[in-house]
């Protein structure tokens, strides 16, 4: 009787070698080439598995549905493992200091537009976004713009009823005409790294996300002792991360670019700007309970949404880095809190 051949490929060293090829072809397609994760997975999988074919040679079919499922419940748990890391740093970036650097801020500068000599603010930022793709771009802003809009706010009579939508939509509209040296920086970005829809939205975020956190209080900044614990922490280490004395504690977008002090709503109302100029369907949503503000894009996605007017708008925090569409803070992620007060569409 002729023996079997032995099954080289058997047991455990299959998949083992096939996620640790995995691994490392994928940090190697991220780190170095900097390929997308959408891209770098896959490839990284078919080639591991072929150098694994090469070293053990091919599996029998029912050994290579087995090593399938046992690769696929590695992967889902190391993926579950990096979302559950990702949880705690979100929520350490929602409440720990975020301090400016000299390389982050803003300076005055001379930016020649059609032959005529113009002063900007502007700051060079440099940012990653939530799947390690690197982008940098200067967010600038007319000087004469920002003294001809910097109080307007101030001098705005709100209409009754949708108090903080009718006040972010006097805000887009005033502010937007104004923004289109940053938007420009936004379109070079997108068309350089030619970015779908769903990618530029990822950039633009991020890049709002990476701006350090500061309060705007509608009443002027006050010692840090007198404020309670998880802001005075904050103040204790970053003093400089409070601006006062300003209408409604809100921010325009071109007093934002100018000075890059920013709080919740001084954020959504930004990117809710940016994103309706790039004609996609944003809205802003705010919370009463949370006392907070975020924003909501009707994209094809996953995770946290608020339906309106049959629309899906899958949330977005942005206060900090880390967090991607449809996540939100274990301590404000119960979506019955939040309401959409403004739509693009």
């Amino acid at each position: 009787m002729t023996k079997r051949p032995k099954d080289t490929s058997s047991g455990c060293m299959w998949p083992l070698l096939v996620c640790i090829f995995t691994l490392l072809l994928f940090t190697a397609f991220r780190g170095f080439i900097q390929l997308s994760w959408m891209l770098a997975l896959p490839l990284a999988l078919v080639l591991s598995v072929l150098l694994t074919r090469l070293l053990l040679g091919a599996p029998s079919t029912r050994r290579l549905f087995a090593n399938a499922v046992i690769i696929l419940m590695v992967f889902a748990g190391v993926y579950w493992g990096f979302q559950q890391i990702l949880g705690i740093l979100r929520t350490l970036h929602v409440t720990q200091n975020e301090t400016f650097n000299a390389e982050e801020a803003v300076a005055p500068s001379q930016l020649v537009i059609d032959n005529d000599t113009i002063v900007v603010y502007e700051s060079h930022r440099y940012w990653t976004d939530n799947y390690g793709n690197n982008y940098n771009g200067y967010l600038r802003v007319r000087e004469a713009d920002y003294l001809a809009l910097r109080n307007h706010i101030a001098n705005y009579r709100i209409p009754p009823g949708n108090f903080w939508g009718n006040l972010y939509d006097y805000i887009d509209r005033t502010d937007s005409p104004k923004l289109d040296l940053l938007l420009q920086t936004f379109q070079e970005v997108g068309n350089t790294y030619r970015l779908n829809p769903r990618e530029f939205a990822e950039m633009v975020v991020s890049c709002v996300q990476d701006i350090p956190y500061s309060f705007v209080f509608e009443e002027a900044c006050l010692p840090p002792q007198r404020y309670e614990s998880s802001i005075r922490k904050i103040l204790l280490e970053c003093p400089e991360c409070c601006i006062g004395n300003i209408p409604y504690g809100i921010q325009n977008p071109v007093s934002f670019i100018q000075n890059l002090k920013g709080d919740c709503d001084t954020r959504t109302v930004l990117i809710y700007s940016i994103l309706k100029h790039f004609n996609y369907d944003v809205a802003i949503l705010n919370s009463d309970f949370y006392r907070h503000s975020i924003i909501g894009l009707n994209l094809p996605g996953s995770g946290k949404h608020k339906v309106h007017n049959g629309k899906r708008y899958y949330v977005w925090e942005t206060t900090a880095p880390y967090f991607e569409l449809g996540s939100l803070p274990y301590n404000f992620n119960d979506i019955t809190h939040w309401d959409v007060i403004l739509t693009s569409k």
